[in-house]
């Protein structure tokens, strides 16, 4: 902002904006969409699912909501391999990703000889000489860690009890999908599971919560 604010001056700088909000705005877009909702149940008095029902069975299944948060995200950037530095013009992303094999692991070692290489593959990776500055990125641009799609929901009725009493009874449910999300992969060149999630495969996300709750007001 404070280049085009001395550039073009304060005030022309404010007629960017709208009335209320001069100027204008940095916008970022990343990989992580969170979309909460509510929905009232169409059941009870008056709805399409008992629609005619009495007064006592109303205050049973009429009045439910049901509360969602889904979650989805692309995963972070995966941190590059600390001793190999990529080969111009290469890309160690793979079309189609194992938890065997995350990113290309072929390289070039010392001595010019590939290591870690499948049949057909050419090398993506040199290794870097001892005592030589890094000059690559700390983390791929085109490589994630493993992520999914979590959903976290709730299901939950107010009823009204004679006098000022009243009765909140609340479901909820975390990761209600139990989605299993693994650990990233191994960078280090010279492990055996270089490119690899290692086993046991456990999942760094939390395995699905239900809990019961009751409120009451008077």
């Amino acid at each position: 902002w404070v280049p085009s604010v001395m550039t073009m001056g304060g005030e022309a700088f404010a007629k960017l904006g709208t009335e209320k909000s001069g100027g204008n705005k940095l916008y970022a877009v990343s990989g992580h969409v969170n979309r909460p909702g509510v929905y009232e149940l169409p059941i009870g008095r008056g709805k399409t699912i008992g629609r005619d029902a009495g007064s006592a069975v109303n205050r049973i299944v009429g009045g439910w909501q049901f509360n969602w948060n889904f979650n989805w995200q692309s995963g972070r950037p995966l941190g590059m391999p600390g001793s190999l530095e990529p080969i111009p013009g290469t890309s160690a992303r793979l079309s189609n990703p194992t938890p065997d094999r995350w990113f290309n692991t072929c390289y070039v070692d010392l001595n010019g000889a590939p290591q870690k290489c499948q049949a057909g593959e050419s090398p993506v990776w040199r290794q870097r000489p001892p005592f030589t500055l890094r000059t690559t990125p700390l983390r791929f641009d085109d490589i994630r860690v493993p992520w999914k799609p979590t959903l976290d929901a709730s299901l939950f009725k107010h009823v009204e009890l004679p006098g000022r009493a009243g009765l909140e009874i609340r479901l909820e449910a975390f990761n209600l999908t139990n989605t299993v999300i693994l650990a990233g992969p191994n960078t280090t060149f010279n492990d055996a599971n270089f490119g690899k999630i290692a086993e046991p495969r456990g999942s760094v996300y939390f395995p699905r919560n239900v809990q019961l709750g009751v409120k009451m007001s008077f």
